[in-house]
């Protein structure tokens, strides 16, 4: 085809995709224009892996936790069981994922280990091999809790502040379950996109 050909085909394309809610989509990362997210990491299990969707745990509140192998924030919540205890009161609401950003390095077995030294009790840990969730969900930092409502739209941020997670995690959670996004996004570090 010509270039002059193209061009008509180009921009009926964009316009379909604005159309269509003007969903972001680059390395298997979406985020509409309305703050619902989704994208595809490899889930670590006991018996190797499998690639799943976050759009799979619609139906319940959803904390992403971003981190990585030797994130100090995330070891302390970890080794002072207080993710665990948090996850234990609301199982029946929510669901974490805890996401390690992928080093060379890193393999699953490790991420298996962490599970058993830190003794993991939610079922979601991930491997994100790619740096482009880190760009296209505009995250400041690694160590940072994203709250997705049951729809899977981001309705709260918070970068790591070991106090604030302590303190504030069951609040949120409980503003979470009666909707109250007003105060859920005063409280928020800003959500962009």
């Amino acid at each position: 085809m010509r270039r002059n050909q193209l061009m008509p085909l180009a921009v009926t394309f964009i316009l379909l995709g604005a159309v269509a809610g003007a969903v972001i989509y680059t390395n298997n990362v979406v985020k509409s224009s309305e703050g619902r997210v989704d994208f595809e990491a490899e889930l670590v299990t006991e018996e190797g892996s499998r690639m799943f969707r976050i759009s799979e745990l619609r139906g319940k509140i959803t904390i992403l936790e971003f981190t990585y192998i030797g994130c100090s924030g995330c070891e302390y919540l970890h080794r002072t069981g207080y993710m665990q205890q948090l996850y234990s009161k609301y199982k029946d609401k929510i669901e974490i994922v805890s996401i390690f950003l992928y080093y060379p390095y890193d393999s699953l077995d490790y991420i298996r280990r962490y599970r058993e030294e830190f003794k993991i009790n939610w079922k979601y840990m991930a491997v994100y091999r790619s740096g482009d969730l880190i760009m296209e969900l505009k995250l400041p930092a690694l160590f940072t809790h994203l709250f997705l409502d049951e729809d899977g739209f981001e309705r709260f941020r918070k970068v790591g502040n070991i106090n604030y997670v302590k303190e504030m995690f069951p609040y949120v959670i409980e503003l979470m379950l009666e909707e109250d996004y007003e105060t859920l996004k005063r409280l928020s570090d800003p959500i962009e996109g």
